[in-house]
């Protein structure tokens, strides 16, 4: 398969696995109300996508290079599959936690196999392409599961609107059959070896801290965002939907595009992080406490614009990270895991906000993990070696 077929692949991977993110905020009406859900119980419904990445991502890199990318991929596509037929099916609040902590899973799997392949395809330039597409696969597939979610359930219901985000991953994974094996180089490293070369890494660690506190709080800012557009807007759900869908792509691509040129003309990340982020927070927090359509709109697009420039600057440095003693996979582990620690903690958290001071309650934390966030920006560092062995 030619290796922008296989990117192809591997990204329509990431966006299906992101679409699990995205389905949540528009059947959050009907869940809340099915299963007499709190705030904070829907934003730990959310936040389970990514339970198994908060636990287990960096080793799950290092195994998944080790024991073969393709089955990993595989593996993870059907744990997709069964995670949301378990969610689609529940009768209880018990079986929600069961059927997401199953999908997280094979979201992990996803999340960590896919870039590490396309990091490996060999020619620098469509490494450097490949991981600038791949900085988008969290908005976009967020914004397709929003869009899915939200047209399905008007018609028909979330159990079917769950089922109808997971297609996809059915119909791609016989296509990494055709798809060429990675090299094994650099994939050899020792399970041990692996996640302590990427610990002890000071400019990894920074990188995976900002990028915990971005993940976090985005990931709680679209969960509770169609909801919250409705209440202050006084618009349906299926409208806040495709706002947010709408600016979302746009606003990514944008911002992990000019992310991607001021890059590669030196440029240096830790000014496009420091950027980025506080225009994030300011936008989440405008956006939160408006009721003013024509203001909200204007504040997704900062905010989405933003969320392009941090993950597409974030993607695009582990390479450089990586130079000739770090294993990539597991880099793309230690990012997804602080990653997904924070997006199991933020969204309770926001969701007890909400409860307690409503949707500002909500905005003075987010804002405040995406401040976090660039502080922890500004101690990061360029590594000496900055092109992958």
């Amino acid at each position: 398969m030619p290796p922008i077929s296989a990117i192809c692949v591997l990204y329509g991977l990431g966006l299906t696995a992101s679409m699990q993110v995205g389905l949540i905020g528009p059947i959050a009406p009907d869940l809340r109300a099915g299963f007499d859900l709190s705030q904070a119980q829907f934003g730990l419904v959310a936040s389970l996508i990514t339970a198994a990445g908060a636990l287990f991502a960096i080793p799950t890199g290092v195994w998944a290079a080790r024991a073969g990318l393709r089955q990993s991929l595989v593996l993870g596509g059907v744990m997709m599959i069964i995670g949301a037929a378990i969610f689609a099916t529940a009768q209880s609040t018990g079986m929600l936690y069961v059927g997401r902590l199953v999908t997280s899973i094979g979201y992990l799997l996803i999340v960590v196999g896919a870039p590490s392949w396309m990091a490996n395809l060999g020619n620098p330039k469509m490494v450097a392409m490949a991981m600038s597409i791949w900085g988008t696969f969290i908005p976009v597939g967020v914004a397709m599961g929003n869009w899915t979610s939200a047209a399905i359930v008007a018609w028909l219901d979330w159990r079917m609107a769950v089922i109808a985000c997971t297609i996809p991953v059915a119909f791609l994974l016989p296509a990494l059959m055709w798809m060429s094996k990675p090299a094994k180089a650099g994939f050899d490293r020792s399970l041990m070896s692996g996640i302590s070369g990427v610990l002890k890494s000071r400019p990894a660690m920074q990188i995976a801290l900002t990028f915990g506190a971005f993940a976090g709080a985005t990931s709680a800012a679209l969960a509770f965002m169609p909801t919250m557009m409705a209440d202050n807007l006084a618009i349906g759900i299926p409208l806040a939907a495709a706002i947010i869908g709408i600016t979302a792509i746009a606003g990514n691509i944008i911002g992990s595009i000019g992310a991607g040129m001021f890059l590669g003309r030196d440029i240096s990340g830790r000014l496009i992080l420091a950027i980025g982020l506080p225009v994030m927070a300011l936008a989440i927090a405008v956006l939160f406490t408006s009721q003013n359509i024509g203001i909200s709109i204007i504040a997704l697009i900062l905010f989405n614009i933003g969320q392009g420039s941090v993950a597409g600057t974030c993607f695009a440095l582990l390479p450089r990270i990586a130079g000739r003693d770090l294993s990539m996979p597991a880099l793309q582990g230690m990012l997804a895991q602080f990653a997904e620690v924070f997006v199991v903690i933020v969204p309770p958290l926001a969701g007890a906000m909400i409860d307690w001071a409503n949707w500002k309650g909500a905005a003075f934390l987010l804002a405040g993990f995406y401040l976090a966030g660039f502080i922890i920006s500004l101690r990061y560092r360029q590594p000496h070696i900055a092109t992958p062995g």
